[in-house]
């Protein structure tokens, strides 16, 4: 692998996609999302945005990850532009005889250090869904996933190393100047997207914590149907009538870091971990002695 000072250019940022003109044209007469789930990035979202897919009280929409919160002179008109006439669901709603939701999924948004301030302004009424999972294995499948698209050259161990200086700077930038975009920001956060509590502070600042839903990876692998159903009732959705099951989305290669480096990463993630329980009140299913992270016996 090459060393650090032989890296190339950082990878330059993901934006969102760009509607056709018609779309951009009618955005004013077009719907925003009525519920976003945020993330974290490898955590499941696409498996949880098909699984809520499946409601029939859900609007189809033409992509996942519309990512308009973390770009810069982000706007209501370009969010519209992502959703359906509102005429059309006006229609469906009245044939259908029951409100019709509209949602986005997009993982950079939990991160982000602007978004919350530009969801307050966009989507105001929004509800949110956050999934959370073990830092260490979401670090390590998204330095997977950064070398699949080509977006990493250096091995684990020295990505995470190399992180800090990496990313030195990059948040207190994005957070100051609202033009500011950062392609190592978004793909070379490994360890940084695992520290969850402080990204749900910045949201709970933002919005009543009665908006959000907090669950885990885990749970979703394990009780798909109960994990559904507990985010149909957070947005106010009719039970899916019949629930199937998808194939793991986005599902990476069964691989895992060194059993060493991973307790030391679980090692430096103990505070954090911490913090999270304490803020969400509960015990964290990746961590096997529950009592020790909450501080409850």
């Amino acid at each position: 692998m090459p060393s650090v000072s032989d890296q190339p250019p950082p990878p330059d940022p993901v934006g969102p996609p760009r509607p056709a003109w018609w779309r951009r044209l009618t955005a004013p007469w077009r719907d925003l999302p009525d519920h976003l789930i945020l993330g974290a990035m490898k955590a499941g979202t696409t498996q949880l945005d098909r699984l809520l897919a499946g409601n029939p009280a859900v609007q189809s929409r033409p992509w996942k990850e519309c990512r308009i919160l973390t770009e810069p002179r982000a706007s209501q008109r370009a969010y519209r532009a992502m959703h359906d006439l509102s005429w059309r669901r006006r229609r469906r709603e009245r044939t259908n005889g029951r409100p019709e939701r509209i949602g986005d999924a997009s993982p950079y948004d939990l991160f982000h250090p602007r978004a919350p301030e530009t969801a307050r302004r966009l989507v105001p009424r929004a509800r949110f869904i956050v999934i959370l999972r073990d830092p260490v294995m979401r670090a390590w499948s998204h330095h997977r996933h950064a070398m699949r698209l080509g977006l990493e050259h250096l091995d684990f161990e020295a990505a995470i190393a190399a992180e800090p200086n990496r990313l030195r700077g990059e948040t207190e930038r994005l957070r100051s100047d609202p033009h500011a975009r950062s392609g190592p920001h978004q793909h070379w956060s490994y360890l940084a997207r695992g520290r969850y509590a402080e990204q749900l502070e910045r949201w709970f600042a933002v919005f009543p914590r009665e908006r959000f839903l907090v669950l885990f990876t885990e749970d979703l692998a394990s009780q798909s149907r109960k994990t559904l159903a507990a985010v149909e009732r957070h947005l106010e959705l009719p039970e899916t009538p019949e629930h199937r099951g998808h194939e793991i989305a986005n599902r990476g290669d069964g691989s895992a870091p060194d059993a060493d480096l991973a307790a030391s990463l679980r090692t430096r993630f103990e505070s954090d971990d911490r913090r999270l329980a304490e803020l969400l009140g509960t015990p964290l299913p990746w961590r096997p002695d529950p009592g020790r992270i909450t501080g409850r016996a």
